[in-house]
């Protein structure tokens, strides 16, 4: 598999996968039989969201890095601690971004996937889940808390809580909605633990 970072444009893409082509009908020609590998793009900056659809048309896989989308979306550095509390991935505009890009890629029938703290967050999880992505790369230090709190709520509860929020100002009513929904006795003790890591 290859995976192309920080696209924004579909030129830059036509042009990666040109060379891609080119190289692998190169190493044929001097008699080894390669399998074409499948290429996906990462979907990072706010460009790539509006072009979502012929983005998904050319690879075989899309990946969202929810870290960088969230930084470029909300124009904030996460490390600087003097804005850094601006930076939020249940950001309505980042959710509606999230829509936008699962959305396009299912009308493509682009297998999706996401990376990033937002994937290894319960919450994050959660709503990543509602929005339509299936697959989700994490930490293995995040994954028994995120398993655990998806095999507590289904499908349907969680679409429910994603219509919800979708409507809300910020990332704080987010948040602290989602915060209240979930916390159900029995996942009340992953929120505790999530908190404290």
């Amino acid at each position: 598999r290859i995976m192309l970072p920080m696209i924004s444009s579909v030129g830059e893409v036509d042009d990666a996968l040109h060379l891609i082509y080119r190289a692998h009908a190169e190493t044929e020609e001097e008699g080894y039989q390669i399998e074409m590998p499948n290429v996906g793009a990462m979907i990072e900056v706010p460009a790539a969201v509006y072009q979502i659809r012929e983005l998904a048309r050319r690879v075989d896989f899309l990946s969202v890095g929810t870290n960088d989308l969230t930084q470029y979306l909300l124009a904030v550095d996460r490390n600087n601690p003097r804005v850094a509390d601006l930076y939020h991935t249940c950001h309505p505009s980042v959710l509606r971004a999230l829509w936008s890009i699962a959305d396009g890629a299912k009308g493509e029938n682009t297998p999706i996937s996401v990376c990033g703290e937002m994937a290894g967050d319960p919450i994050g999880a959660v709503l990543l889940i509602a929005l339509g992505f299936n697959v989700l790369s994490m930490s293995a230090t995040n994954l028994l808390k995120v398993k655990a709190i998806l095999r507590q709520v289904s499908l349907a509860e969680a679409e429910q809580l994603l219509e919800e929020v979708m409507v809300m100002p910020d990332a704080r009513s987010v948040w602290k909605h989602m915060e209240k929904a979930l916390k159900k006795p029995e996942v009340a003790g992953l929120f505790r633990r999530a908190e404290l890591n």
